[in-house]
């Protein structure tokens, strides 16, 4: 079973182990991700930039329209209107041509008619007649097609837009346009986008990141003057973490950007927690559910041991007295000895006695299975306890000097108090029998009956054999006898103290222990009102 438990604990170590695994695997791939996103964010940062308005503006001003109307405004009058169209594509010698269509409504001022006129070209340099069929470009017969001769200033205008755009493409696709990282890079932004980053990735813990020229040896640190970044830290130099600035260069960046996280094992394990957490249950419950198994294993195999001495110290204690009583009948039925009057009555006798002692046994037994059931009802009366245990002592004198050995009452104050007469006699003469049995020298036993403020204590010290400091704990047991292998030189139920215990609760009491292997034992019953 043991072995069991432990493969199972071991699949479920295991099976943490590869959730980790697989945790700090997704997070790397998450932070991968959310630098290359930064990177490419970077370079559409500085595109929108360079593609401002503003500074479009600055070269070209107005549309092609407004254009074309400031250069014809001097003759074209205000019922007429003139505007560019667009980009047309018209198919010339089975080939697709694209023009510029300028059209407009015109007014003759001799005769007072409107004509629609079209300009098409080709070249921004110069604007010659359309050489294309009428019917291509769908004029009236009162439409005329003609070349318009454009003055210098809308070609300028052209001009300055095709140079502006060629100026912004090559700023775009430069290695570094300004010539430094650190006027190029706005650490403030960086920080920005790549905090964001994380947390659209869901990575939120802390992380510092810096600015470094990868290099085969040593990676060399790139320090920026302004340092507005709260996560900036000019000091790393190595990371797993990194990535390409401005990848998209035709030249590829030197430049790389490294990100560094000091939580990273905290923050994994925060991120498997509910897994954790189930795991770790799931262990507890295993340990728990093995410990409670053993544990009812071991108590089941302790009260069977309990059980077989029982039986084994019941059987031995009830075939001695039968016995006795037997060889006694069989004696008493002799003819010689049943016409000795004296022996026949000594006989009987210790028929008698062997008989009580019977009926003791027994009685002891029921009356322990009475106490567990807690059937058993004390009959409470006023008694003077300082006589109860003068008679108990004094039953006691012969059989102590018979050993060489005394019994001493020191203190006996006159008490008296409600309790069951025969159960709490029963209690003193238990515990005066046990330091008697238990004792390997001369028995010496001091007894002290003490009065107190709202009750009394019984106190009994003897100098026997005491008991092991383990065994003081489960000495109160029912059918517990210390442990002294397969031999008990003392016979007995282990019923007992546990008898004795379960009458001095009965009685709103408690007893204790203190006890010495080798050394002897005192037991204390305190008894008080409620």
């Amino acid at each position: 079973m043991s072995v069991a438990v432990f493969g199972l604990l071991l699949l479920q170590f295991g099976w943490i182990q590869n959730v980790h695994e697989l945790t700090e695997k997704k997070f790397r791939e998450d932070v991968e991700k959310s630098l290359q996103q930064t990177a490419l964010d970077m370079e559409a940062i500085e595109a929108m930039k360079l593609m401002s308005p503003d500074a479009f503006q600055k070269s070209l001003e107005g549309s092609l329209d407004d254009i074309v109307k400031k250069e014809f405004s001097d003759f074209i009058q205000s019922q007429e209107s003139i505007f560019v169209s667009g980009d047309t594509s018209i198919m010339m010698d089975g080939e697709k041509v694209r023009f510029l269509k300028v059209q407009g409504n015109l007014i003759d001022p001799a005769t007072g008619l409107r004509a629609e006129h079209r300009v098409l070209t080709k070249d921004l340099r110069g604007i010659t007649a359309a050489e294309i069929d009428d019917a291509m470009l769908g004029l009236d017969e009162d439409t005329n097609s003609f070349a318009i001769q454009w003055n210098e200033s809308f070609e300028e205008q052209i001009q300055k837009k095709a140079n502006h755009l060629n100026w912004l493409i090559q700023r775009m696709f430069n290695t570094n346009p300004v010539g430094d990282i650190r006027l190029r890079l706005n650490l403030e932004t960086l920080d920005s986008t790549l905090a964001f980053n994380f947390l659209q990735h869901n990575i939120d813990t802390t992380f510092r990141f810096s600015i470094v020229i990868l290099d085969t040896l040593v990676n060399k640190k790139v320090s920026f003057n302004k340092r507005n970044s709260p996560h900036h830290d000019a000091n790393l130099v190595e990371s797993d973490f990194k990535t390409l600035l401005y990848p998209n260069d035709p030249v590829p960046s030197e430049y790389h950007l490294l990100v560094s996280f000091p939580d990273l094992g905290l923050y994994v394990w925060k991120e498997m927690a509910g897994t954790l957490a189930a795991s770790i249950l799931l262990v507890l419950i295993v340990i728990f559910a093995f410990y409670y198994a053993v544990s009812t294993i071991f108590k089941q195999k302790q009260l069977s041991e309990i059980k077989n001495d029982f039986i084994s110290n019941m059987t031995h204690e009830l075939k001695t007295p039968i016995s006795t009583i037997s060889l006694a009948c069989e004696a008493i039925r002799d003819p010689d000895v049943r016409n000795d009057t004296e022996t026949v009555t000594s006989f009987i006798s210790m028929i008698d006695q062997e008989n009580k002692r019977l009926g003791t046994l027994v009685e002891n037994v029921l009356q322990t299975a009475l106490i567990d059931k807690g059937k058993l009802k004390l009959n409470l009366e006023e008694c003077e306890i300082d006589e109860l245990l003068k008679q108990v002592v004094d039953s006691f004198q012969i059989r102590f000097k018979d050993k060489g050995g005394e019994i001493v009452i020191e203190k006996a104050d006159p008490i008296t108090w409600k309790v069951d007469k025969i159960h709490f006699v029963n209690v003193i003469f238990n515990l005066l029998d046990n330091s008697l049995k238990y004792c390997e020298q001369k028995p010496h036993v001091e007894v002290r009956l003490e009065k107190l403020s709202h009750g009394f204590t019984l106190e009994v010290k003897d100098n026997g054999i005491g008991i092991k400091k383990e065994d003081q704990k489960r000495i109160f047991e029912k059918l517990f006898r210390v442990p002294t292998g397969d031999i008990h030189t003392v016979k007995g139920f282990g019923l007992g103290l546990s008898y004795v215990y379960s009458i001095v609760k009965l009685h709103k009491g408690e007893i204790s222990l203190k006890s010495a292997l080798g050394k002897g034992s005192t037991f204390k019953i305190t008894i008080r009102h409620e």
